[in-house]
């Protein structure tokens, strides 16, 4: 109910209202600023055809179709943004997680390795696109006949096996998900080596702030490249299919088994491991040396060692 007179009091606590409202208001400016948030939804916003608010507002699987529906009509191919009525239940395989070693061990280094850009690497790879997925054996083996090969994916649905026809780095055989996975990974590598000569020369204000501009739009690409496969996993996406987003995570499970084999074996001892990074402990012999200059007090601090 509106108040028929303001005292003094109550104007008072309107101003307090006033004051905080825009203290919040300003809050949330500098934080956007700070965190170069615009930066990052008009580089995205830019490359996939939307408005600086598309970006902002809608999610990142919108943003993948987009492209993917642009880059398509670019190559004489019609894509309908059109959401199926009938959707699947059935699941696919995730991430592959390294149970973690309990308790707390801080005798030693924790040595932390991963994958760079591990999904979209795979999808690149093994050509991993819509139009390149083969989901029947009559028309594979037809394929096969044809002198192109094949990558089967690790992974059934419903009992059935599906492959990938492998591009062999012919332009003319890439899918249309590796064609635009390529571009954004060449332009994020733009941005990394222009970001590089900039770090160097940190004594310009001008170059900081531009370097923090570059990197925050590297890092959007990076956010971006990586929604390509979730969005093949999502039933209600126009670029659903299942196989795909399950032959990216069951290769990504056995590329980062390869390397856990491969790290024990040279005696290292993991930690902990998620998706495409594991965290190990190295042998106690790399740091007999360490050990050895510390204790004897050869100019090692505690700090250094």
């Amino acid at each position: 109910m509106a108040l028929k007179e303001t005292n003094a009091t109550t104007a008072e606590q309107m101003h307090e209202v006033a004051k905080y409202c825009i203290i919040d208001a300003l809050s949330c400016q500098r934080l956007m600023v700070k965190h170069n948030a615009i930066n990052k939804y008009r580089e995205v916003a830019s490359i996939a055809f939307l408005s600086l608010f598309d970006a902002h507002y809608f999610a990142g699987g919108m943003k993948v179709c987009n492209l993917l529906s642009a880059s398509a009509w670019q190559r004489g191919i019609l894509t309908s943004m059109i959401l199926s009525q009938q959707t699947e239940t059935g699941k696919f395989p995730g991430a592959y997680i390294f149970p973690p070693v309990k308790g707390l061990k801080n005798r030693r280094l924790v040595t932390g390795l991963d994958f760079a850009s591990l999904y979209p690497s795979l999808i690149m790879t093994y050509n991993l696109s819509p139009d390149k997925i083969i989901l029947s054996q009559e028309h594979a083996v037809s394929v096969e006949q044809s002198d192109k090969k094949l990558h089967k994916l690790e992974f059934l649905f419903n009992n059935q096996c599906a492959w990938s026809v492998q591009h062999n780095n012919i332009p003319e055989e890439k899918g249309l998900y590796v064609i635009v996975l390529e571009y954004l990974s060449a332009k994020r590598n733009e941005l990394k080596r222009r970001l590089a000569s900039l770090k160097a020369k940190k004594k310009d204000i001008d170059l900081v702030i531009s370097s923090m501009g570059k990197d925050a739009e590297q890092y959007a690409l990076k956010v971006y490249m990586n929604t390509f496969y979730g969005t093949a996993g999502d039933s209600k996406s126009p670029f659903f299919l299942r196989e795909l987003a399950g032959g990216v995570t069951s290769a990504g499970r056995r590329n980062i088994k390869h390397v856990a084999d491969f790290v024990k074996s040279k005696g290292f001892q993991i930690k902990y491991g998620d998706t495409d990074s594991l965290y190990l402990v190295c042998l106690e012999e790399f740091f007999q040396e360490c050990d050895t200059a510390y204790d004897n007090g050869n100019g090692f601090s505690k700090e250094e060692y």
